[in-house]
């Protein structure tokens, strides 16, 4: 450690008074921005001198990364700390705007170190309804709870929200994430085990009465490969944490956070799909999910015009994720690879907006144990089998707003990325957009007027083609009773 106790001191003291300052301003319609403390950087992280709290020596961070409120580790999600009942016992909980349930673990578990432990806070109430949530691979079990929680450091915004108490689970919690259960931020719609159960965030905007908008600014690996860091703001946005102008999609309906694709491009060049495929069954906004993924059709596509634009034979395992490429140290393959866009349609249903994505966003760096000496690389463009999902290495590059005030949700260029030369996420537009062309998802609507009609028809149909049948079996049967009595009457004869 390259830093005096001074120095630690005087960073102790601000930290409090910024913290006072800050509850004590604190009204309806302000910013919830919680400070984190300090992490170092390592010798490969280069940042600009400006950003430098004086004096501190180059191994800290700089002072965007001090009020940062988020942590994680590449590929395990981030998330926030939190206090849950009376007293008081801290948490770490996943962001996750995929889902809705606010969850944490109620019962010890070999891959954490804490647990909230319902019989000691004196605020916990039972509601004895049971929840299981099932995912792609693993699930969660618990009972649901009611609780008083707030969001660490914000000591006047309290609230008493739903808690399901996971009791059991497989495959949900990961050894060594940090983190003991989820904090659903999405809409009431996806709830478990109904839409009766009132989400964390719903709960937490009326009893604070500030705005209903989120935000965040996820910085990806911000000096080593083993810590991510970012920062959360709750009630409003906070515009030190973006450059240019924010650019929002609607909404398209109130369960995850919906928006629609109209376009991708590799290289400047677009897939040319239709752009159905790209929605197919729906696109979502989901910090819980590591990756963009996208349908096996686009996926294909976005593989074949990356493969043509490079100059260097990549195995397909590389592609399916079975494999790592990797170079050595300080060496990147981003001048090899090339940009990728998406396409968002605006609120401004005649227009239309590009998300640039760099190669270090679809190229995440990753731990290898059997490889100490080069850095190694994780293509972080998989395939779905449920829609579109553009997870946290899109946003990443990113400043996201979950504006539910005016349902819709915005991407701004993030600050992370201002001084990293390595990396230059944008986002471009408007471009006009033709309209006429729907290119998002419609589920067949289940009409039951419509399904009776289809059912009469049926059986009218199926009636018809009895007839011939039943006259068939009219005619055998007079024609085996004739031939019985004849039969009869020449025996009576002998």
């Amino acid at each position: 450690m390259h830093r005096n106790s001074i120095v630690t001191a005087d960073n102790m003291i601000l930290r409090v008074l910024t913290t006072l300052i800050a509850i004590h301003s604190l009204t309806a319609g302000d910013v919830l921005k919680i400070p984190l403390r300090k992490a170092r950087n390592s010798d490969k992280d280069v940042r600009a001198s400006s950003n430098r709290l004086p004096g501190v020596d180059d191994t800290d961070k700089d002072i965007r990364d001090i009020e940062n409120n988020l942590r994680g580790k590449p590929g395990q999600g981030y998330y926030i700390e939190i206090d849950i009942g009376t007293p008081p016992q801290k948490v770490n909980v996943l962001v996750d705007t995929g889902s809705s349930n606010f969850a944490v673990a109620s019962t010890p578990n070999s891959f954490i170190t804490r647990f909230f432990q319902r019989e000691d806070s004196s605020t916990y109430e039972d509601l004895g309804t049971s929840v299981h949530v099932p995912y792609t691979q693993g699930r969660w079990d618990g009972v649901l709870g009611t609780d008083l929680v707030s969001i660490a450091s914000v000591s006047n915004a309290t609230a008493r929200v739903n808690i399901a108490s996971i009791t059991d689970s497989e495959h949900f919690f990961i050894n060594g994430s940090n983190w003991e259960g989820i904090l659903g931020l999405a809409y009431e719609e996806i709830s478990r085990p109904d839409s009766s159960v009132v989400p964390f965030f719903d709960s937490y905007v009326t009893s604070s009465g500030i705005d209903p908008v989120f935000a965040l600014l996820l910085c990806g690996t911000v000096g080593s490969v083993s810590e991510m860091g970012g920062t959360m703001t709750v009630g409003g946005i906070d515009e030190e944490l973006y450059t240019g102008s924010i650019f929002y999609s609607h909404i398209r309906k109130q369960w995850y956070y919906e928006v629609v694709i109209t376009d991708m491009e590799v290289d400047g060049k677009s897939l040319e799909m239709d752009c159905k495929e790209y929605n197919f069954d729906k696109t979502i906004v989901d910090s819980g999910t590591t990756n963009l993924r996208v349908p096996l059709k686009v996926f294909n596509r976005i593989v074949k015009g990356i493969d043509s634009t490079i100059n260097v034979t990549i195995t397909p395992g590389f592609w399916t994720g079975a494999e790592l490429m990797c170079y050595g140290e300080d060496v990147t393959p981003w001048q090899i690879f090339p940009s990728f866009s998406i396409s968002l349609l605006s609120e401004n249903l005649s227009q239309v907006y590009k998300l640039i994505i760099s190669p270090k966003q679809y190229m995440r760096k990753v731990d290898d144990v059997s490889n100490t000496i080069n850095d190694c690389y994780k293509f972080a463009i998989t395939t779905s089998a449920s829609g579109t999902v553009i997870g946290a290495v899109i946003m990443e590059g990113f400043y996201v707003i979950f504006d539910r005030e005016n349902q819709r949700v915005g991407f701004a260029a993030s600050s992370c990325a201002a001084d990293d030369s390595t990396i230059s996420p944008q986002v471009l537009g408007p471009f006009s957009y033709d309209n006429s062309s729907d290119c998002a998802y419609h589920i067949p609507e289940n009409n039951e007027a419509t399904l009776m009609v289809v059912a009469y028809v049926m059986a009218s149909i199926c009636g018809i083609c009895m007839v011939p049948l039943f006259i068939m079996v009219m005619q055998c049967y007079q024609k085996k009773s004739i031939e019985k009595k004849n039969d009869g009457e020449t025996l009576i004869d002998d």
